[in-house]
């Protein structure tokens, strides 16, 4: 399992799987009725992404959820974008297979999906010893099989502030340890072994963030949705560069 360098991406080799999370296809439009005017990213987004699997050589792309952006309901923008997001996808040379673990801004999203796109259920799934969720809903029981899960939702950043007091805020991808006490609370279960939770930044740069660096936003109740709250001890921060940051 390794970072992709200068990308809010995540690659299993073993499993020759990219995985990546919170496009929010349509998210123009409501920054646009704030009075905000920017081009539609979906095509950056895509050749971003045709990019990465071809230098991957990757055979399945996993989505985390929050593909579409508008809830509830969807935009014209969505429902013209979606299909020619994921068809685009799917005609390239390796047939790749695509599979999305609905988070909580795709409901409706089975309306737009072409065929042979695989839709899970919202409380995510294994792979191995990988548990693949959007973060926002609990995860199934076997997720006390898994060793890592891959998580999206939080959309983490770190906040950075010069000496002349600007501030500006980075993508981050956060690690974790996962509290066993929590698991067994939730499923009546004793966790086997110990767990860790990797929360992926978002690959769409319009979709914001939360700093993990901010006292108000520095506890794991402020933390989106019941899967980072599983998060326990100190959290390994890296920028998308791979800097280490060290321990938050």
């Amino acid at each position: 399992m390794q970072f992709i360098t200068g990308e809010p991406a995540l690659f299993l080799d073993k499993e020759k799987t990219l995985v990546v999370t919170d496009l929010h296809i349509g998210i123009e439009y409501e920054l646009y009725r704030s009075g905000i005017k920017v081009p539609s990213q979906t095509e950056k987004m895509l050749n971003r992404l045709e990019k990465l699997i071809n230098e991957t050589s990757a055979k399945k792309l996993i989505i985390l959820g929050d593909l579409k952006h508008q809830v509830p309901g969807s935009t014209f923008q969505e429902e013209r974008e979606i299909p020619f997001f994921l068809n685009r996808l799917k005609q390239l040379n390796q047939g790749i297979k695509i599979e999305i673990v609905p988070g909580n801004h795709d409901p409706g999203l089975e309306n737009y999906l072409p065929n042979g796109i695989k839709l899970h259920k919202n409380t995510g799934f294994r792979q191995g010893d990988t548990y693949f969720a959007h973060g926002h809903t609990w995860p199934r029981k076997d997720v006390l099989k898994a060793k890592t899960i891959i998580s999206g939702h939080s959309h983490p950043q770190f906040e950075f502030k010069n000496n002349l007091g600007y501030r500006w805020m980075e993508p981050i991808w956060l690690c974790a340890d996962i509290d066993k006490d929590k698991l067994k609370e939730k499923y009546k279960i004793e966790p086997k072994h110990n767990q860790e939770i990797i929360l992926m930044p978002p690959f769409n740069s319009f979709s914001g963030g939360y700093p993990i660096n901010r006292s108000r936003v520095g506890s794991n109740r402020e933390f989106l949705g019941p899967v980072a709250k599983l998060i326990t001890g100190k959290k390994k921060v890296y920028l998308l560069d791979g800097t280490f940051l060290g321990e938050v």
